[in-house]
């Protein structure tokens, strides 16, 4: 019911509606029946908007439209009986009472709590907000407190704080006495951002970047530097740009307006932020986390710890990102990247390896036509750029392992090259791959297009998403949930990296290219430190899905074998598993003709349905006299060159006969028409998050998703017109948009050719009986997986353990040694966190003997009463949601274009 009120019962209502979607759910032990009032606003140049609320539960007046005013004081009383409501109320009520006076104590803060020194009790005038807020120094004190300090500590000067120190002083430590001891001034950033100028001590028997560094300072330049950076400084910076994206220019503002930076200090940080300096600096954090020159044998990021190491089996997923783009304008570089090859190969291997491999091998009418990359592209954005994208390979558990730069579409050539790159590595270690790729099956059939064949050892499938996008044979021979030895891996990894990953692209597409491989490449190791930290929650939860999986299976399996109308076992649902995948295997699918009736025949009946219903209808206007007039000449003519001796009518065997076969031909057109079209849109839905939104990918792409949208509405409205109803029972009398928009919904396996049909188990019970058979198999393997996985984790851990613990016996040095102890300590956290976690599954085994962790530590840690945060680092920011474009065309049955997925 759409309801006309004033706008003071429009707030009341809306203040109603919000109170009541505060309210707790109610006790399974109390019912009550509700109804909805459905309220309408209606905005100039906008959609209407509908919201909900629930009226009187026990109003037995049908024209009662609002609640009373004592129905809502009775459900605000009930409301404040509940213990949530009631702590929530207090809550507020205390920040109500305390809010003023906060903000008095805080104005008063501005002055100093006390006139005597925190340390020896004499007048004092001097604070630091670094130190403590509430401690005050007296002059002598400051300078002792603050040697070779970088904070700004604060004069009172009886009305206000003012910088103390217009210039800090920086002493060398250890004794210097038989060396050349000198100073000059340095200009330094200091914590907070401010530019303050530093007169620091060098000697002559170290460089002064080394002596710089003792200062907790980075150097601008690497000789006789004449800026400098606080450490903490850069640090923050380095997190932030990983973790958040910031960018340069993101983060001196974020300084500038929290501490107050004058537009020179602005200005004089941004030029020596953009420099060298902190690409060096970055590889500087790098290597120290990685112990360089400490324990060469500890993991730098770049192995999965939970990945077989030998004997065994490696899932990878494949796919390509084309925003991860750069731009010719942007400079050329003169040395090569600091990190190497580390993730990514050279660039000049690539293209010798695409030269040497062409392919012509595209995605056929087997598959969804998309088109990638440069095809989507307009010619001019392709000449501005050097490089198109970045394929890259991650291991099931998302840490990520080779990657590569692109400078065509996405072509064959590159998933080849980096699964021979990576067969090339576990060839020696006995591993066989496990590969998900988006057009897996277009790869597999270019091997053997090509005579290579499938390699040995070399398994291929689609990602559970993607699946949908691919016709029936694709699914059934190279889904997930189908092929054996995957799990129940989704294959998305990859998608969940460019997430993170394209974040970086305002950024990279900006760089030289030795800088943008660098700060990828930070990227990808943050983002495998981010995996591999919480890799024993991940395998836990990976657990509990596959249970519950397991468990919905069986509940399946039992459904199915009761609702078949014969007696059936697990066993037949086997049988029909196997034989479905033995027809699948063919090359291509039997395809009915194009014409099961004669197109006169067809012509004929359709015309005697039409002419049928306008004789009896009701209205027999002018309009309708002339189209029955035409109809009967046009029968007349068919009738004549045909000889047809008697007109038939619906009751003649020939005509129900003739109208089954036009019915069915038909529908099944426009059903397998309305399949091809889901499957390409899901397909272009899942390319289209490899680009950032606003892109001109994106935008092509959105416009391709809304044409698929048009095309299944007019499917939709064919179907929907057609004159006669369903003569079979197979088909629906009525379609819905919203349902053919699924690739996955049940009404596409009325077409299903792989499920033979012996009419006595019904198709869609035989599909749910594979389907609910596969996942069952799925969550048993992935259950054998998990724990071999485990067993690895706890195996890594100990050996890195055992690295760490020789490089401390083998060093000599203080400092080393501290650095070694403080990895081995956050090592056996780890280790004795995983081995909690993973005892109920496996054999842990025993800590190691030469463990450096407290006593009290361990023992917490070993509790059986040790859990665990479920943190989801699937949710994404928000980025990649809400994108205007890929809405469908407004009208009643409006959706976003991802929600089907």
């Amino acid at each position: 019911m759409i309801l006309c009120f004033s706008v003071l019962q429009y707030f009341c209502l809306l203040s109603v509606f919000s109170h009541f979607r505060t309210m707790p759910k109610y006790k399974s032990s109390v019912r009550c029946k509700t109804k909805k009032i459905k309220l309408t606003r209606k905005t100039i140049g906008a959609r209407a908007k509908s919201s909900y609320i629930p009226s009187h539960a026990g109003s037995s007046d049908t024209n009662t439209v609002f609640p009373s005013s004592h129905d809502i004081c009775t459900e605000n009383s009930e409301e404040e009986g509940t213990a949530y409501t009631r702590a929530k109320r207090k809550e507020l009520s205390l920040w109500d009472t305390l809010k003023d006076q906060v903000l008095e104590e805080s104005y008063k803060s501005s002055a100093p709590f006390s006139d005597m020194c925190s340390v020896c009790k004499k007048p004092g005038v001097y604070r630091c907000l670094e130190c403590s807020r509430s401690s005050v120094f007296c002059k002598d004190c400051v300078y002792t407190v603050h040697i070779n300090s970088l904070h700004l500590p604060e004069k009172w000067n009886k009305t206000c704080y003012e910088a103390a120190f217009q210039q800090l002083v920086l002493h060398l430590s250890g004794d210097h006495s038989t060396h050349v001891v000198y100073s000059r001034d340095v200009k330094t950033f200091v914590n907070t951002g401010h530019l303050i100028n530093c007169t620091v001590s060098f000697c002559k028997c170290e460089p002064e970047v080394c002596t710089l560094l003792k200062y907790g300072l980075w150097p601008a330049s690497p000789e006789k530097p004449q800026t400098a950076f606080s450490m903490a400084l850069l640090e923050l910076f380095v997190h932030l740009s990983l973790e958040c994206q910031i960018s340069v220019e993101g983060f001196i503002n974020t300084l500038r307006w929290k501490n107050n930076l004058t537009v020179m200090e602005v200005n004089m940080l941004y030029r020596a932020l953009v420099g060298e300096s902190i690409s060096q600096f970055r590889h500087y954090h790098f290597r120290r986390r990685s112990l360089v020159g400490l324990c060469d044998q500890f993991d730098d990021g770049t192995v999965c710890p939970a990945c077989i190491k030998t004997d065994g089996t490696v899932i990878v997923a494949l796919d390509a990102n084309f925003g991860l783009v750069r731009k010719k304008s942007s400079g050329s570089s003169i040395t090569e990247p600091l990190q190497g090859n580390r993730m990514f190969v050279r660039d000049e291997d690539v293209e010798e390896y695409v030269r040497s491999n062409p392919d012509n091998c595209q995605p056929t009418e087997n598959c969804s036509k998309f088109k990638a990359g440069n095809a989507l592209r307009s010619q001019n954005q392709q000449k501005k750029l050097d490089i198109t994208g970045v394929f890259g390979a991650s291991c099931r558990h998302e840490v990520p392992l080779i990657f590569l730069n692109m400078t065509h579409g996405e072509r064959l050539a590159y998933p080849k090259y980096v699964i021979t790159e990576l067969m090339k590595k576990y060839k020696e270690k006995n591993i066989n791959l496990h590969v998900l790729y988006d057009i897996a099956c277009v790869l597999s059939r270019h091997f053997r297009k090509t005579g290579e064949g499938i390699p040995k050892g070399l398994s291929l499938a689609v990602p559970a998403f993607h699946v949908y996008g691919h016709k029936l044979q694709c699914q059934i021979m190279y889904s997930t949930r189908r092929v054996p030895g995957f799990g129940l891996t989704d294959g998305e990894c990859m998608e969940r990296l460019w997430s993170f990953l394209r974040r970086f692209s305002r950024v990279t597409k900006e760089m030289t290219p030795s800088h943008r491989l660098d700060l990828l490449t930070d990227a990808l190791l943050y983002y495998g430190r981010r995996k591999s930290a919480d890799l024993d929650v991940q395998l836990l939860q990976r657990w509990d899905k596959a249970e519950k999986i397991a468990s919905i299976a069986e509940e399946e399996i039992s459904a199915v074998l009761k609702e078949s109308p014969i007696s059936i076992s697990e066993h037949d649902l086997q049988q029909w598993m196997e034989t479905q995948r033995h027809v699948a295997q063919a090359a291509h699918l039997k395809t009915r003709d194009k014409e099961i009736v004669p197109r006169w025949k067809r012509n004929y009946v359709m015309k005697l349905t039409e002419i049928n219903q306008l004789r009896s209808g009701s209205h027999q206007q002018d309009s309708l006299i002339e189209d029955e007039s035409q109809l009967d000449r046009d029968l007349r003519i068919i009738e004549r060159h045909h000889a047809v001796k008697r007109r038939w009518v619906p009751s003649d065997d020939i005509f129900q006969r003739t109208l089954r076969d036009v019915d069915q031909e038909l529908r099944g057109q426009l059903i397998q028409r309305a399949q091809n079209e889901a499957r390409e849109r899901a397909t272009l839905l899942n390319l289209k998050r490899r680009y950032n939104d606003g892109q001109g990918v994106a935008i092509r792409l959105s416009k391709q998703v809304n044409a698929c949208n048009r095309k299944l509405k007019k499917i939709v409205t064919e179907y929907n017109n057609l004159q006669w109803p369903p003569q079979t029972g197979i088909f629906p009398s009525h379609l819905e948009f919203l349902e053919l928009c699924d690739a996955s919904s049940q009404l596409y396996t009325l077409f299903d050719e792989q499920i033979e049909d012996h009419g006595v188990v019904p198709k869609n019970l035989k599909s749910r009986a594979i389907e609910a058979l596969h996942l069952k198999t799925r969550a048993t393997e992935e259950k054998l997986l998990l724990k071999r996985e485990m067993n690895t984790v706890i195996l890594h851990l100990h050996q890195q353990h055992g690295h760490l613990s020789s490089a401390i016996n083998d060093t000599a040095d203080p400092g080393s040694k501290a650095v070694l102890h403080q990895n081995i300590i956050m090592l056996e956290k780890k280790m004795y966190s995983a081995m909690n976690m993973f005892k109920r599954f496996i054999e842990v085994g025993a800590p190691p003997p030469n463990h450096h962790l407290p006593e009290f530590n361990s023992q917490a840690l070993m509790s059986p009463d040790l859990h665990y945060i479920d943190y989801d680092e699937s949710i994404d920011d928000g980025e990649d949601e809400g994108d205007d474009d890929d809405n469908i065309d407004e009208g009643e049955n409006s959706i976003d274009c991802e929600s089907s997925l």
